[in-house]
């Protein structure tokens, strides 16, 4: 029996985070809705689930047992059917056989929680596969593909320590090109988590300077993000006792689009953080691969070769309600500037974006205060 993994062949759906601005400007990725509560608790755990469009498959008299999928899909771009869902009764879908042409491909099974790949004729789990990067014997990831050897990047030396980043160039539907960081900011002395962050510091995945000093970047509060004092971490921007604020004079690609504020913040000079305009850009053009398999690593997913050479990794994040790193190498959290109001919790909070292997969203729950910690990218002022 043949089976055939559908793309998805809608855009990425992005989730709309705080207060949306008031321009008429279309979002350039399309459809929006909101996250649910079961997609991201306050530790950031997710959960993935998800639904495509489906065509049964054609059974073959030669063929082993039908076994069932309902799943996201990823992979070459080519259109197809997926196997249909997984009943309660019958056995896992780990070992399915697939076929040659499908190699690489990757599906979301959504009654067993666990992705697939087809490799060597058949779909084992991801977890079990030779793509997962940690050694059984190391708790470090291989880092020799965290660029993509086939692309040119460029190199930016920050003059405050020296440090040298890959930068890479993104054409997109807004500007004639945007520079973009390739990897995470990497600027501070280290501190342990939960220590108040102040200028120029940084905590490290798990306390250990490792992960920062080998591609994965520090992990930064909002307020150290955006330069602000750390009251700001727990007042709302323009207050009394924050009264630092973003400069929305600065915006001058789209005006009066809150999605495209430039603000330096923790970046270097000439360079501001990613704004979630610019996360949209990064992902123009990306046809039927999910924005995260788009911009990730080869590192992260061990199959899509980083096709734009954005190399984003699942940084993970400091969680500081529940004092605990965790999620790394399952989502990238970075921040952007500005805030929104959690009516709930009565607490102004910070935004951010949520990369999970499945999709790229602007996550709209607001769940983190604003002393998570999280990556930062940065893009170079226009």
């Amino acid at each position: 029996m043949k089976y055939f993994v559908a793309l998805l062949l809608s855009a990425v759906l992005f989730v709309a985070c705080g207060d949306e601005s008031s321009s008429s400007a279309p979002d350039p990725i399309g459809e929006i809705s909101s996250s649910s509560n079961e997609d991201n608790g306050s530790s950031g755990k997710d959960k993935d689930a998800s639904s495509s469009s489906q065509k049964d498959s054609k059974k073959s008299s030669s063929s082993a047992a039908e076994k069932n999928s309902s799943s996201s899909v990823s992979g070459k771009n080519s259109s197809s059917s997926v196997p249909n869902p997984v009943s309660s009764s019958e056995e896992s879908f780990s070992g399915t056989p697939c076929e040659k042409d499908e190699e690489g491909y990757t599906v979301f099974i959504s009654q067993e929680q666990v992705k697939y790949i087809c490799q060597n004729g058949f779909w084992i789990p991801m977890s079990s596969s030779s793509v997962v990067q940690q050694s059984s014997s190391s708790k470090y990831y291989d880092m020799s593909r965290q660029f993509n050897a086939k692309l040119s990047y460029g190199e930016f030396t920050d003059p405050r320590d020296n440090h040298v980043y890959k930068t890479i160039r993104l054409y997109d539907d807004v500007t004639d090109t945007l520079t973009f960081f390739a990897e995470n900011l990497n600027f501070g002395k280290m501190i342990s988590g939960g220590n108040q962050q102040g200028d120029s510091t940084k905590y490290c995945y798990d306390d250990d300077p490792w992960y920062c000093e080998n591609g994965w970047g520090g992990l930064y509060t909002w307020a150290t993000a955006m330069a602000f004092p750390a009251v700001c971490d727990s007042s709302q921007m323009g207050s009394e006792k924050c009264p630092n604020t973003t400069d929305e004079s600065r915006n001058t690609l789209v005006p009066n689009n809150s999605e495209y504020v430039v603000h330096q913040g923790i970046c270097p000079d000439g360079w501001h953080i990613m704004n979630r305009g610019e996360w949209v850009a990064a992902i123009d053009g990306h046809g039927a691969m999910s924005g995260s398999d788009y911009l990730s690593s080869e590192v992260w997913n061990g199959i899509v070769k980083n096709p734009r050479g954005f190399s984003l990794l699942p940084a993970g994040l400091y969680d500081d309600e529940n004092d605990e790193f965790s999620q790394i190498m399952k989502q990238a959290f970075h921040w952007v500037p500005g805030e929104s109001y959690d009516e709930k919790a009565n607490l102004y909070k910070g935004l951010f974006v949520r990369a999970t292997d499945m999709d790229l969203q602007r996550d709209s729950e607001n769940r983190f205060i604003k002393t998570a910690a999280f990556s930062i990218r940065c893009v170079k002022d226009y």
